[in-house]
């Protein structure tokens, strides 16, 4: 694999050149695919000089590696912020599930720009989720000591499990074109019936 370095503005002018570059790839990116989109394509759409983009990025993976990684930080401190102050595991999920629903229907691009990430490099895609999957383990844990978490599910693919709700519950509310906080609290929480109650008798 190439190297994927990056290098962040250092000026309020440059800062805002870089920020023309992270908008313009992500809708590239998007909307053409990794492969289809290249270097000039961003510069051109960008409006900025032919040296301008070398002196942030190294190539073109190095943009979109910034804009994955972007992708997992605002999506884990969204949820992060959205559990503050909730004590139970149920509390904490719902309040995750609802604020990635709201997340993904804000920003629809971020499902593009994620799985475009098998076809960039299935080693991407895999790392991306494993990471959240390694992250999600470790806080589930502390809730089976609390007694909230059944001790007898394996918590590597309860993480996946939970993720995979997130994921296609987020793409339900995204096909919708109209959607109010009401329905999306209806949704969430027939899902959490799932979640706490399992889908079979």
């Amino acid at each position: 694999m190439k190297t994927t370095n990056f290098r962040l503005p250092k000026t309020k002018v440059g800062d805002i050149t870089f920020k023309k570059i992270i908008r313009t790839g992500k809708r590239l990116f998007a909307k053409h695919g990794f492969q289809a989109t290249s270097i000039n394509d961003i510069i051109e759409k960008s409006k900025v000089a032919a040296g301008t983009f070398y002196l942030y990025f190294d190539n073109k993976l190095a943009l979109y590696m910034y804009l994955l990684e972007e992708y997992k930080k605002e999506i884990r401190e969204t949820s992060a912020m959205a559990a503050v102050g909730y004590l139970t595991r149920y509390e904490i999920e719902r309040a995750g599930l609802k604020s990635f629903i709201k997340y993904a229907k804000r920003d629809p691009l971020a499902y593009k720009l994620i799985w475009e990430s098998m076809s960039v490099d299935p080693a991407i895609f895999k790392q991306y989720y494993q990471s959240f999957s390694k992250s999600y383990v470790y806080h589930l844990m502390e809730f089976v000591d609390l007694g909230q978490v059944r001790s007898d599910v394996d918590l590597e693919t309860a993480s996946y499990v939970l993720m995979g709700i997130a994921n296609f519950v987020g793409l339900q509310v995204v096909f919708k074109e109209d959607i109010t906080e009401e329905q999306i609290d209806w949704i969430v929480d027939e899902c959490m019936k799932i979640v706490k109650n399992g889908l079979l008798t």
